[in-house]
């Protein structure tokens, strides 16, 4: 049996929200796996400025906030600190850690038969 710690997204879906009027706003609605806990609720409000029902949340934004807002809502719903790690971009390379290995003689590849 899977307990799941936290809610998560399962569906996403953006609408033109007409009512906005020249400001070319859209529409966000997130469907979750599970009702939101009220502290939960409350985080996602506070942090994302959103509102909440039952198992949804809805926001209005910008189209190219879009996928940072979804992003800031994954987060807001693991417990994590908004603003605290920047993600990289889907197809976005990040650097790489540089492993500590101990220094020592290099790997000696040469034929022995030579």
């Amino acid at each position: 049996m899977l307990i799941p710690l936290f809610a998560r997204v399962t569906a996403f879906k953006v609408e033109n929200a007409w009512r906005s009027g020249p400001r070319g706003l859209v529409r966000c609605t997130t469907r979750l796996s599970r009702r939101l806990r009220s502290v939960e609720a409350e985080r996602v409000k506070r942090l994302l400025e959103a509102s909440v029902g039952e198992r949804e949340v809805v926001h209005e934004c910008r189209p190219e906030e879009i996928e940072e807002w979804h992003t800031r809502l994954a987060d807001a719903l693991a417990g994590a600190r908004i603003g605290a790690e920047v993600r990289a971009a889907i197809g976005e390379r990040r650097p790489r850690r540089v492993s500590r290995k101990p220094e020592g003689d290099p790997p000696d590849f040469s034929d022995p038969a030579a």
